[in-house]
């Protein structure tokens, strides 16, 4: 059996409740958009797909040496983002602003550590984001484009990154459970 499999960091509750309601702000209800769950916010270090049983452990303990290895550090969560800037919109995104780098840090360190395993890899370059939205329709791309712009300079607060966590992912109909599978200590030098 295999296990759909993502690397993140959570979200304080202060952000989450600045995020919380701009769907209300933003979506006249005529379009087709599915917002994300306030318990399924988080930032995605690392993708991994299907993950058989057999590399579960091995994925976690992985995380965990790369997490000791790396320090806690802050950054931003700040601006939405349309996504693909033109043409038919797909997603809106909350930015993440990481001054210090230290994200990207942590990012290679888990790249490192998982590199040899086989799993999925992004061919893209790592670009953090809280996802907020997928849009499949929108009668009016252009207001909610013009909406979104009203608060992309907005700071929706600063978190401190502390630990990791290793989620699974199940497809439901209702849209994705996430589960925590492990957590790990940021705790290397900060």
């Amino acid at each position: 059996m295999a296990v759909r499999t993502f690397i993140a960091l959570d979200l304080d509750d202060a952000i989450l409740d600045e995020l919380e309601g701009l769907g209300d702000r933003l979506d006249d209800g005529r379009g087709k958009i599915r917002w994300v769950a306030r318990e399924n916010l988080h930032v995605t270090l690392r993708f991994l797909g299907e993950v058989g049983d057999e590399l579960v452990a091995e994925v976690c303990s992985r995380a965990a040496r790369a997490a000791g290895r790396a320090g806690r550090f802050d950054y931003d969560v700040a601006g939405l983002t349309c996504v693909p800037p033109s043409g038919p919109l797909r997603m809106l995104w909350a930015g993440i602003l990481d001054v210090s780098g230290k994200m990207s840090e942590l990012h290679d360190l888990l790249e490192g550590e998982l590199a040899d395993l086989g799993l999925h890899s992004e061919d893209r370059r790592f670009k953090p984001h809280l996802t907020l939205a997928r849009i499949a329709y929108l009668p009016d791309a252009r207001a909610f484009r013009q909406a979104a712009e009203a608060h992309k300079d907005r700071l929706f607060g600063t978190q401190q990154a502390s630990e990791i966590v290793v989620y699974s992912s199940k497809l439901t109909p209702s849209g994705p459970v996430y589960s925590p599978m492990s957590r790990a200590s940021l705790e290397g030098p900060g």
